[in-house]
C-alpha cells in the first residue's frame, strides 16, 4: 500500500514559511502522481493564488478565521471533514498546527500522521522546568506518528525532550529542482551596499533588533536596509526607524514574490530572530551567493555558517550584529558557487521523494 492521498491541514493561507514550504512539497507530490488535499479553516491569508491548481482546497463551513484562540476549535471542526476525505496520510506542516493532531487522530485512528518541526519544541529551561516541559511535550505530540526534523543538529537538540518518539531527518525543500541562482548584481560605483532582512513583522523575527544593529552600522559607513515581509509590527518598526535617524536608508516594501531578484543585488542577509527551526531564508541566501549575519537563534546555523566566507553567527546584541555586518560587507561579493555548495541538498524534488518514502512506509505498516 502506498500513500496515494495526502491531507494537509492549514489554518489559512498565511504568508509564512511553513505554508510556503508545504505548497512546494504538495506540488512535487502531485508531480509524482499523488493526490493532495488542503483542509483549511479559511481560504484567506493572501497566498492561495500560489497554490498549485491541482490541489483540492477544502474550506470549513462556516470558515474559522485566525484569532488568538482559534486553534483550540480548529481540530474538532476539521475532524468530520477529514474523516470524509479519507486520506492515506496526514502531513502537519509545522508547530503552529500540531494541536489539530489530537482531533484528527480520533477521526482517523488508522491513518499515519506526520508532522514537521518548524521551530524549537521547548525553550531552554532550568532542569526542573525542563523535565516538566518534556513530559508535557510528549503528551502533546502523542497522536503524531513521526516528527520530521530539518537537520541532524535539530534532531539531536530535541531528542531528550521527545523521549522515544520516532524522528526522521528530511532536508527542507528550499530550492527548486535544478535551481540556478540569478547572476549577481554588485552595487554601482558610489552606491551603498544593500542588506536584506526577510521575515514576518512579528516578535519572533525581532526586526527591531535588525533596525538597531543597522543604525550602529550606518553610523560607521554607508549602507541600505530592505526588510521584506508584512505583519502587525509594521507601524512600530517605521516609528523606530524614524527615531533612530535611519528612515532614509530603510525600506519596508512588504511581502514580495521576487526574492531571487532581491538576493541577486544584496551584499548580505541579516537574520535577527529570537528563535528559529531551520531558517529557509539562510539557505536561499547562500544558494544565491549572499553571506549571512545571524543571531544564535537555532543550532542549525553552526553548520550552515561554518565557513567565515558564508557569514557569522553572533549573540542577540546590536553592537555584535553591526560589527559582524561590517566584516561581512568586506567579504567578496561573489564566490562562483562556494557559498551555494553546502546547501545544494535542499532540492525540492529530493526532499519530496524522501517524504513520500516515509509516507508509503507508514501507510503500509498501518495498512
Amino acid at each position: 500500500m502506498h500513500a496515494g492521498h495526502i491531507l494537509i491541514p492549514f489554518h489559512d493561507f498565511n504568508r509564512g514559511g511553513t505554508e510556503r514550504v508545504a505548497m512546494t512539497l504538495a506540488r512535487e507530490w502531485l508531480d509524482a502522481g499523488r493526490r493532495v488535499t488542503i483542509l483549511c479553516g479559511w481560504r484567506g491569508g493572501g497566498t492561495i493564488d500560489q497554490a498549485d491548481p491541482r490541489i483540492e482546497v477544502v474550506e470549513l463551513d462556516p470558515p474559522i478565521r485566525r484569532s488568538p484562540l482559534s486553534r483550540l476549535w480548529l481540530g474538532p471542526a476539521m475532524a468530520p471533514r477529514a474523516a470524509a476525505l479519507a486520506p492515506d496520510v496526514v502531513f502537519i506542516p509545522g508547530n503552529f498546527h500540531f494541536i489539530v493532531a489530537h482531533a484528527l487522530r480520533r477521526a482517523l485512528p488508522r491513518v499515519p500522521i506526520v508532522a514537521k518541526v518548524s521551530n524549537p519544541l521547548v525553550p531552554d529551561l532550568p532542569w526542573p522546568l525542563a523535565q516538566l516541559a518534556g513530559k508535557a511535550l510528549r503528551a502533546y505530540v502523542r497522536p503524531i506518528d513521526v516528527l520530521v526534523q530539518m537537520a541532524p543538529e535539530l534532531a539531536a537538540a530535541g531528542q531528550e525532550s521527545l523521549g522515544r518518539k520516532a524522528v526522521e531527518v528530511i532536508a527542507e525543500p528550499n530550492l527548486p529542482a535544478g535551481y540556478r541562482a540569478a547572476p549577481r548584481q554588485p552595487p554601482a560605483p558610489g552606491e551603498a551596499p544593500l542588506i536584506l532582512a526577510i521575515g514576518r513583522l512579528e516578535p519572533q523575527k525581532n526586526m527591531a533588533l535588525a533596525l538597531t544593529a543597522f543604525a550602529r552600522l550606518r553610523a560607521r559607513r554607508p549602507a541600505r536596509l530592505v526588510i521584506l515581509g508584512e505583519g502587525h509590527q509594521r507601524a512600530a518598526l517605521e516609528r523606530l526607524a524614524e527615531r533612530l535617524g535611519i528612515a532614509a536608508d530603510v525600506e519596508l516594501p512588504g511581502y514580495t514574490t521576487d526574492l531571487p531578484r532581491r538576493l541577486a543585488s544584496a551584499s548580505a542577509l541579516l537574520l535577527s530572530s529570537r528563535y528559529e527551526g531551520y531558517p529557509a531564508v539562510v539557505v536561499e541566501a547562500l544558494a544565491a551567493d549572499v553571506p549571512v549575519v545571524a543571531t544564535d537563534c537555532t543550532p542549525a546555523l553552526a553548520s550552515l555558517l561554518a565557513d567565515p566566507l558564508r557569514g557569522e553567527v553572533v549573540g542577540h546584541d546590536p553592537e555584535a550584529l553591526a560589527a559582524a555586518l561590517e566584516r561581512t560587507l568586506a567579504l567578496p561579493f561573489a564566490t562562483q558557487g562556494a557559498r551555494a555548495e553546502p546547501v545544494a541538498h535542499h532540492d525540492a524534488t529530493a526532499s519530496a521523494q524522501h517524504y513520500l518514502a516515509l509516507f508509503d512506509r507508514l501507510a503500509a505498516a498501518k495498512g
